[in-house]
């Protein structure tokens, strides 16, 4: 157990805000990341919220991220690409394997993306990272909790 864990469990925080912006806010929840995002995010702010909460995860070796897009829906190409081509890459190279993210999105979005490529088509498995697309946030967070359980 880690010195963030340890912190967090013997003063008992449920919520550890580590980033805020005028469209992000990043905490650490119990032994998972979350960033929640605003409709009205910016490119600039996505990824400067979730670099500062990669940079958290390398340095307390988090492995579950929780990402909520409820409020903005789909991300954008450009957005979806930086995921893939810069924060996934970074991920895999500096926790190693057995990354876990929960996408949560809205359930038009979720329900366009099952249209376009099935239930399958929403989760992604690789030794490295292992994502999960949900629109409903306790499901998303139910999912975590198991990947954690079965780690620990």
């Amino acid at each position: 157990m880690n010195i963030i864990h340890k912190l967090a469990n013997e003063f008992n925080l449920v919520r550890m805000k580590f980033y805020k912006s005028d469209t992000c806010e990043a905490c650490y929840v119990a032994d998972r990341l979350e960033l929640r995002y605003d409709q009205n995010v910016q490119t600039e702010d996505f990824r400067k919220g979730l670099l500062i909460a990669l940079k958290f995860a390398k340095d307390h070796q988090i492995k579950l991220w929780l990402f909520d897009l409820r409020s903005i829906g789909r991300l954008s190409e450009e957005e979806e690409t930086w995921l893939q081509v810069q924060l996934f890459p970074q991920i895999m190279m500096y926790l190693g394997t057995g990354n876990h993210v929960a996408l949560v999105v809205d359930e038009r979005c979720y329900n366009d993306m099952i249209q376009e490529s099935g239930l399958l088509g929403l989760k992604s498995y690789n030794s490295f990272i292992i994502i999960n697309t949900f629109c409903d946030l306790q499901h998303a967070i139910q999912w975590l909790d198991q990947r954690q359980s079965e780690c620990a």
